[in-house]
């Protein structure tokens, strides 16, 4: 059931699929990543989750329950859902700098990780996305080049996912 307690996220889910259907995968991966920046400028700079050395990760899902209840209210996952991984990871294989993707659990990422991106540009930080955890069903997605370029091992990963949803390797930026 649809409470007014969690009415926006359920309607931000539902705008995804509308977006989909009515403007296209491309425009609405659009929407979404400027969504992340445009609250990740006002929220300011700085991580959330929890820390390993230069390892940022989130021990829970944010907006794990309401993907959850939206998907047992919708069903299942939404083909909209998996028509925008799948192009978000057409657009990681063609890209020359696939380790600035997000690795994709579910669609949610693509939200959290513009925001989580932007977020740590503006502490003049560069982060990257080397693993995530579906809330779903548990199964771990890996950034393979983001791991490589992060001199990061497929096991660091997988070990930190086994008690979180999300891994980023933070990398600190010289000041200008």
């Amino acid at each position: 059931m649809i409470r007014l307690k969690n009415i926006l996220p359920k309607a931000f889910l539902i705008g995804i699929v509308e977006m989909v259907d009515i403007s296209g995968v491309q425009k609405t991966h659009q929407w979404i990543t400027s969504i992340g920046v445009k609250l990740a400028d006002i929220e300011g700079p700085g991580f959330e989750g929890a820390w390993e050395d230069d390892i940022n990760f989130l021990p829970i899902c944010p907006f794990g329950n309401e993907l959850i209840d939206f998907n047992n209210i919708y069903g299942e996952t939404p083909s909209q859902f998996n028509t925008l991984i799948n192009f978000v990871s057409k657009l990681k294989e063609e890209s020359a700098e696939p380790w600035n993707f997000p690795a994709l659990s579910s669609v949610l990422g693509i939200l959290h990780n513009s925001y989580s991106k932007r977020r740590a540009e503006l502490a003049n930080a560069r982060m990257y996305n080397v693993g995530s955890k579906s809330v779903m069903n548990n199964v771990k997605v890996y950034n393979e080049e983001a791991i490589e370029k992060t001199r990061m091992t497929k096991e660091q990963v997988s070990e930190l996912l086994d008690r979180s949803f999300c891994v980023y390797k933070v990398e600190y930026l010289e000041k200008e």
